[in-house]
């Protein structure tokens, strides 16, 4: 069945109806009264350009109704941009069926029932109220609808039913639709991605930009916090809206999170995501390889989704209390106009002025990082051939399409298909830790290619200093004795991590 044939049987059981029961349709008293007061209420269920055009239309012709029928309206209620069928709440909703149940209301003006109600629960829940309360729902493009009567109510029941069966074939098409696109690769539509333009398949380079350096710093060891400061602080922005009272049009703040939410996505290595699932190349270009992508989502995998506060001194949290092995906080001040590291579980432990302590670990990196065989570091014994595991990644992929088919067709048995799979999908794991293996960043690099260790050091960030710090050494603060005023270097140890 048709859209157009389900809504030509709503038009015709609302004929028949009215017509077979006129004499109880002419009882109603609350729509009919020139002293009606009526609640109007406004829904779509999506506003991706954010201009409201939808509701501005159906208010536009839910108040023409009201004038006609000499109603004075006593409050429009409305939900832009969310589904009914959702099941999350509608505050619109909500407070129309307190209009209803206080009795402050005899009327309810909607476009369409479809507008007021898509899911049964929602559905029982008004014409309960409508009925208890003696409410005519007036619908824009439909019947006036008396609760207070059998016809009424068999009348908005069986076009709420019809109402409910084209939302569910229109359902069944939509993700057809959107399966068949992600199998070519095709986008299906949604919000403009950060990265590209409207159409979501041109890039727009500022942003492109911005991401492939995110990547950079990411892989780098700088924080996703670190990353968003810097995007804010661009005036870069995603096409996110924010739509609460008071915060109309304004662009999105980036937080750590929503730059992971960024990184992760695999649309920017050119992958056409369904479901969660990657399942084929995309047509548009990729932002950045799909190894740097992978190798970004392996280390966000590894690393707490609790939002990191941002250090701002070198070994905040990187240093270790020599008395109790917790982390040094870098807090306060040992005075004024000098910061200080302090235990961050027993302040009497040790209080030391932060500026030695980085210099001497500072100057201790730099004269190991100086040796000759400091590029040996981080020197990878083995390359990964990126191109043919790409290629092996393709068949393996195009292996386990083959085989769901033939067990659809009975050629093989279901065991076989378990282990088939099983053995696919543990090479797949494999393959995605090599993918992000070979993505991954040389920490020690902007270093190690400087004329001087000295002048790359300079040129790090903090976070990127820290995070060298990080992959390289240990670093443990010692008290530094009762009454001891000048900085002692045996006190604060430095353990290598690499050999």
């Amino acid at each position: 069945m048709t859209s157009a044939m389900v809504q030509a049987q709503a038009r015709l059981i609302d004929s028949q109806m009215s017509e077979r029961f006129k004499p109880e349709r002419a009882t109603m008293n609350a729509a009919s009264s020139k002293s009606a007061t009526a609640s109007i209420y406004l829904r779509i269920s999506s506003d991706r350009s954010g201009e409201r055009a939808g509701v501005t239309r159906q208010k536009e012709d839910c108040e023409r109704r009201a004038r006609e029928r000499g109603w004075m309206i006593h409050a429009i209620h409305e939900d832009n941009d969310l589904s009914a069928r959702s099941g999350k709440r509608r505050p619109g909703f909500e407070a129309l069926l307190d209009d209803v149940e206080s009795g402050a209301v005899s009327v309810v003006v909607a476009w369409a029932l479809d507008r007021l109600q898509r899911n049964r629960r929602d559905e029982l829940r008004l014409y309960e109220a409508c009925q208890r309360a003696g409410v005519t729902l007036s619908l824009v493009n439909g019947a006036d609808l008396d609760f207070s009567t059998a016809a009424g109510r068999f009348v908005a029941d069986s076009l709420g039913s019809v109402a409910r069966l084209e939302v569910e074939m229109k359902s069944d098409r939509q993700c057809r639709a959107q399966e068949q696109a992600a199998k070519q690769g095709r986008r299906s539509g949604g919000r403009r991605p950060f990265g590209y333009e409207a159409d979501g398949v041109t890039v727009r380079e500022r942003e492109a930009e911005a991401v492939r350096a995110a990547y950079t710093a990411y892989l780098s060891g700088v924080p996703l916090a670190r990353i968003a400061k810097d995007w804010n602080e661009a005036g870069l922005h995603s096409d996110q809206r924010r739509f609460a009272k008071g915060h109309e049009g304004e662009p999105s703040v980036w937080t750590g999170q929503t730059v992971g939410v960024v990184l992760r996505n695999p649309r920017n290595a050119g992958k056409r995501v369904y479901k969660g699932e990657v399942v084929a190349d995309a047509v548009w270009p990729a932002i950045v390889a799909e190894e740097t992508w992978a190798a970004a989502v392996g280390r966000m995998k590894g690393q707490s989704p609790a939002p990191r506060k941002l250090a701002r001194r070198l070994l905040s949290g990187l240093a270790r209390c020599g008395v109790c092995g917790a982390p040094a906080w870098g807090g306060g001040a040992a005075r004024r106009g000098f910061g200080n590291y302090r235990c961050r579980d027993n302040y009497g432990h040790f209080a030391r002025m932060s500026e030695p302590v980085d210099d001497y670990v500072s100057n201790v990196l730099l004269e190991r990082l100086a040796r000759p065989d400091a590029a040996d570091l981080m020197r990878r014994e083995e390359t990964v051939d990126t191109a043919a595991l790409h290629s092996e990644y393709a068949a393996l992929r195009t292996r386990l399409d083959s085989v769901a088919i033939d067990f659809a067709d009975g050629v093989i048995e279901r065991s076989q298909l378990r282990t088939i799979t099983t053995r696919i999908q543990s090479r797949l794991t494999e393959m995605d830790g090599e993918l992000a293996d070979a993505g991954r960043v040389n920490v020690l690099g902007p270093m190690l290619d400087a004329d001087t260790v000295e002048a790359g050091w300079d040129a790090l960030s903090l976070d990127h200093r820290r995070a060298v710090i990080d992959l390289l050494c240990n670093v443990t603060i010692h008290p530094p004795g009762r009454g001891v005023r000048t900085f002692r270097p045996e006190s604060v140890g430095v353990e290598w991590k690499v050999a």
